[in-house]
């Protein structure tokens, strides 16, 4: 009996394992969205200052170049 009760205590500490790791990944997961959601908040707010003032989107592309005499 003693084989049994070592593999259902590996057993029992695998399973810790995996549930600490699915864990770390629903959080590693949920940090993406929260941060793809920011991202796709920011775009919305350039897109529409954009709109808003043209100039501000051509200057955007077309950086003013350092020159140095």
């Amino acid at each position: 009996m003693g084989d049994q009760e070592e593999v259902q205590e590996q057993m029992k500490a695998d399973m810790l394992t995996l549930k600490e790791q699915m864990v770390s990944m629903m959080d590693a997961i949920l940090g993406m969205r929260q941060l793809m959601e920011n991202n796709a908040a920011t775009a919305v707010a350039v897109s529409s200052t954009a709109e808003a003032d043209p100039t501000l989107s051509a200057t955007a592309h077309h950086p003013i170049p350092n020159v140095v005499g």
